[in-house]
């Protein structure tokens, strides 16, 4: 299963529509607290972004240290996708998720688990396929935190929680899904933040559940067809309109420096610059939500 980044950040799709319209900007732009997005551009967005981020005495990081048996996995962290594993291996380092909190209080983990399929057979060459969860099958997820401006040691590393998949039994040993070809459950933990994006992000989007089926797709394949065709040409100044909201946001939630957000920005301009890259049309598609309905992608 692959993923088609067609993420509306923060706002709904009619936000992101309407942001098509716009003219290349040629001149500096004046840096201040409220920046036009039609004003940004490839040579600014550093600069702008780097305006906006907060730094603070003290800078907690939050991660999830996740390990699976058994079982392929999805984890979402206040309904936003951070993570997936449709392979047998193991998540080696911990996974940030500060992009995921917009404030502090209660964060929820959503996981959920799928069977392995085939992956046995193609992995070792023997056994049969899979298609349901197991007695054995089992999620593991500790939550850290540390903070940036520590030495971000191992001893500066503060475990939050730990959390295990539920089971049926005294022991621990059985799955509660055993059987089924699907599980999902939630847990939550709760975070302490110096920042508040609730009010500026996709916290407060637009409900798309509210919109009818067809048009939002509809407008999603067009707001896409135009990202690609803008993608295609190499129009640095499109892009940097595009993710400047949601590069923002990882600024602010990762406490980048402007080297930092440099080197965020040049990520993109880097696979924008790829010519190895190959764009492809959308087909054999789902529209899903998340974000409690304030955003929207394509998995195909």
């Amino acid at each position: 299963m692959g993923v088609i980044k067609v993420w509306c950040t923060y706002f709904s799709v009619l936000s992101c529509v309407t942001a098509l319209d716009h003219k290349k900007q040629t001149q500096p732009m004046a840096v201040t607290d409220q920046i036009n997005i039609q004003d940004i551009t490839s040579d600014n967005i550093v600069e702008a972004i780097h305006a906006k981020v907060q730094q603070y005495k003290e800078e907690p990081m939050y991660y999830l240290r996740i390990g699976k048996v058994n079982c392929l996995i999805e984890v979402l962290v206040n309904d936003m996708p951070v993570y997936k594993s449709y392979e047998l291996s193991n998540l080696a380092s911990p996974l940030r998720i500060n992009s995921s909190i917009l404030k502090s209080g209660i964060q929820t983990v959503t996981v959920r688990m799928y069977p392995v399929g085939d992956l046995i057979k193609e992995e070792y060459e023997y056994g049969e396929t899979i298609t349901q969860l197991g007695d054995a099958s089992a999620v593991s997820i500790t939550v850290t935190q540390i903070d940036k401006q520590s030495e971000m040691d191992f001893d500066d590393e503060h475990e939050v929680m730990k959390h295990r998949s539920p089971t049926t039994d005294a022991e621990g040993e059985v799955f509660a899904g055993s059987g089924l070809p699907f599980y999902e459950y939630s847990f939550e933990f709760t975070a302490e933040v110096p920042y508040d994006l609730s009010e500026n992000s996709w916290g407060n989007a637009a409900d798309l559940q509210q919109l009818k089926p067809t048009y939002l797709e509809e407008e999603a394949l067009t707001y896409y067809r135009t990202f690609l065709q803008e993608f295609k040409k190499g129009n640095k100044d499109y892009i940097a309109k595009m993710y400047f909201e949601s590069l923002s946001v990882q600024a602010q939630t990762y406490y980048h420096s402007k080297d930092e957000i440099q080197e965020m920005w040049d990520e993109e301009l880097e696979l924008l610059n790829n010519p190895s890259i190959e764009p492809q049309p959308i087909k054999d598609y789902e529209l899903v939500l998340y974000a409690g309905g304030g955003g929207c992608l394509f998995t195909s």
